[in-house]
């Protein structure tokens, strides 16, 4: 049992390079929504298989979620969303025989590019990826256990330290006093 959530219509009003400023509180109000259902969805799945004792649950994000201040921040904001709703879920489901993935592609060859009206064949060849690749790739890691699929990303090292970087915060993440640099 496995379901994939990913979401389609985020790339109705999906512009790479649209400010945040100037985005109608519509595509806000969009992303948000998006994110509520695929949370309830989530949560149901995860209800049931954690109940049957397996299942998986595939998220469908995207690297902006890493590299924010490079494209709209609305749609990084909703794709920021997808990676911290696929940790927070793992974390709970630990132990349940329920795999979590979040898979996270860079630019992939789809219609979004075309709906959002943004000419995908000005971006390097080498920096777009076909979807089946895609696919193909976000299964394989599926299979090794991953909790987080980055296709196109060369070595898994680079994702490991990355994580241990964000751990390496946790501990003076909040305390009582403010740092001594503040003071």
């Amino acid at each position: 049992m496995c379901i994939s959530l990913a979401n389609q219509k985020d790339a109705r009003n999906f512009q790479v390079r649209s400010s945040a400023i100037d985005a109608p509180f519509s595509d806000q109000k969009d992303k948000n929504s998006h994110n509520l259902v695929r949370n309830r969805l989530a949560a149901a799945a995860a209800a049931n298989f954690s109940a049957a004792g397996r299942g998986g649950i595939i998220n469908l994000g995207s690297v902006v979620a890493l590299a924010p201040e490079m494209f709209n921040a609305v749609y990084s904001a909703a794709k920021a969303y997808v990676l911290s709703l696929t940790q927070t879920l793992a974390g709970e489901l630990r132990g349940s025989g329920v795999q979590l993935q979040a898979v996270m592609p860079g630019v992939t060859r789809t219609e979004i590019w075309e709906r959002s009206g943004t000419d995908a064949s000005a971006l390097p060849p080498s920096m777009i990826m076909e979807v089946g690749e895609m696919v193909d790739a976000a299964l394989a890691g599926f299979d090794q256990g991953e909790l987080v699929t980055i296709p196109s990303l060369p070595n898994a090292a680079d994702w490991d330290a990355f994580v241990a970087a964000r751990a390496a915060l946790g501990p003076n993440l909040s305390h009582s006093q403010a740092a001594v640099r503040y003071k």
